[in-house]
């Protein structure tokens, strides 16, 4: 029983020194007009750390993305499309992070159009804990809608009380709030069970104006993607203080980026090591092998 209790205390601190040395991730991927590609990026200063390659499915039509997030269980990562080219607009998509292939879901459903009969797509994806994806439109106003990852269809959550998307950035933090950058103007925090919005403050935007295009939790730490002025646009990584909206400017990043990730490295392979390790102890103790 002591040994057991030794090993599992031992199980413990290793599981915990493997968690706490785990660092987020991030993949940022590109639309704004142009065509789609995936990088990783720095999370320290912004800059391309690799070009995973152009966001393309298994016949090369490319898919310009505005929203990504990883599925919190399945390590899936979903993406939504620009609504630029109309032919691969307004779609749920998954991306292999290491290939980044697209495979289509479907069209997204029940969300508006606009005058021309372009169909609303998402301005960020995010999920909750639960594994519940969450998106914000962009046509007919920065509402939330709970989308079905098998499907794509979307439902609305509730009016936000705005009325035009500028930015639609969205994330939900481990305690389950969930922040958005409806307009240019706004950040805050989005009521789930209501898709209520609630205004914090007007973030400061180091691009010299445009707006936040993506929000992403690293843990605690939120990050975000102002997505500047210009033809193509430039883009500033900072983080954001949740509480009081203050923004601290990281550094440039790729242009025309219009949507970040972070993906947790999966530890449970460390775990397993670490009980190979309890179990080979065990076997020398009782002088077996």
């Amino acid at each position: 029983m002591k040994l057991t209790s030794m090993l599992l205390g031992a199980l413990a601190l290793t599981w915990c020194a493997a968690s706490s040395s785990l660092a987020g991730i991030l993949y940022g991927a590109t639309a704004s007009g142009g065509p789609g590609s995936l990088y990783v990026i720095n999370p320290a200063n912004g800059a391309a750390l690799q070009t995973v390659g152009p966001l393309n499915d298994a016949l090369g039509t490319n898919y310009p993305i505005t929203g990504m997030a990883f599925h919190p269980t399945t390590g899936v990562l979903y993406g939504a499309t620009g609504n630029n080219p109309a032919a691969t607009a307004s779609r749920l998509v998954t991306i292999d992070p290491a290939t980044a292939l697209v495979t289509v879901i479907g069209t997204f459903s029940g969300v508006p159009s606009n005058t021309s009969g372009t169909l609303s797509t998402m301005g960020d994806l995010a999920f909750d804990a639960a594994g519940n994806l969450y998106g914000v439109g962009t046509i007919g106003g920065p509402h939330l809608y709970s989308i079905n990852t098998a499907t794509a269809a979307a439902t609305s959550v509730g009016s936000s009380g705005l009325t035009s998307t500028t930015g639609g950035g969205l994330d939900i933090s481990p305690g389950g709030v969930a922040y958005g950058t409806p307009t240019a103007s706004r950040f805050g925090t989005y009521n789930l069970a209501t898709g209520a919005y609630t205004n914090i403050t007007d973030p400061v935007k180091p691009g010299g104006g445009g707006a936040y295009a993506a929000l992403a939790f690293d843990g605690s730490v939120l990050y975000g993607l102002n997505s500047a002025p210009g033809t193509p646009p430039p883009t500033f990584l900072v983080t954001i203080d949740p509480a009081t909206g203050a923004v601290t400017n990281l550094g440039g990043s790729v242009q025309s980026l219009d949507a970040i990730a972070f993906a947790i490295p999966e530890p449970a392979g460390l775990s397993l090591l670490a009980l190979r390790a309890a179990a080979l102890s065990t076997r020398r103790r009782r002088g077996t092998k």
